[in-house]
This record gives C-alpha cells, sequence and structure tokens, in this order.
C-alpha cells in the first residue's frame, strides 16, 4: 500500500468512527512526505453537507424541517459547529506553526 493510499485508507476509517458517534471534524493527517486533510460536516445535528469531496452545500429550506423551529435549532447547530471548528483549527494552525517556525530554526530545515 502507497503512502498516499494508506492516508486515503485512514481518513476514511476516522470518517467511519465519526458517523458511528454522529460528530463533525477537521483531520488533518501526516506521514513522512505526504500530508491528507478532509472536514467531515455530515453530522445528523448540522444542515451542511460534503458533495462530491469538495463543495459544501446546506439543507435549510423550509420544506426540508417539519416546524419552523426545527430548522431554527439546525441552523444554530450548524453555525455552532462551524464555528467551533474554526477556532479550533485556528488554534491548533498557530500552534503547529509557532512549533514548526521553531524547529526549523533550531534545524536549518528546508522544505521544497
Amino acid at each position: 500500500m502507497t503512502t498516499e493510499t494508506k492516508l486515503k485508507v485512514a481518513a476514511e476509517e476516522i470518517k467511519e468512527v465519526l458517523r458511528k458517534y454522529d460528530l463533525a471534524a477537521s483531520v488533518a493527517l501526516h506521514s513522512p512526505g505526504h500530508g491528507e486533510h478532509f472536514t467531515h460536516l455530515n453530522a445528523t445535528y448540522s444542515c451542511a453537507y460534503i458533495y462530491n469531496d469538495n463543495e459544501v452545500r446546506f439543507y435549510s429550506k423550509k420544506e426540508d424541517y417539519k416546524s419552523k423551529d426545527e430548522q431554527i435549532k439546525k441552523l444554530e447547530k450548524t453555525s455552532n459547529m462551524l464555528k467551533i471548528l474554526t477556532d479550533i483549527t485556528a488554534f491548533n494552525f498557530g500552534n503547529l506553526h509557532e512549533l514548526s517556525e521553531q524547529f526549523d530554526k533550531l534545524t536549518c530545515a528546508e522544505h521544497y
């Protein structure tokens, strides 16, 4: 199994766990020389879903819901999900970026 294939298989297994526990996530995976990232928004509490692996769409039409209250609750949960995933991803980026910069200075690393 190639490194790229290994990352893609691992990503699919992680998505299965996310579906099992009804969770959303933004995930970055790494193996030497390769990386894989995916965002999983297809939790049942979300009106967002990934379409064709590179588009996000939203179910938010009135006819998709039994009541206006149900529609508003799902929109609120989706908004909360996107905000929290954004904040966590930004926090992780900041920490990893700083760590990477420090390590590169310490080791005089060059990236291609």
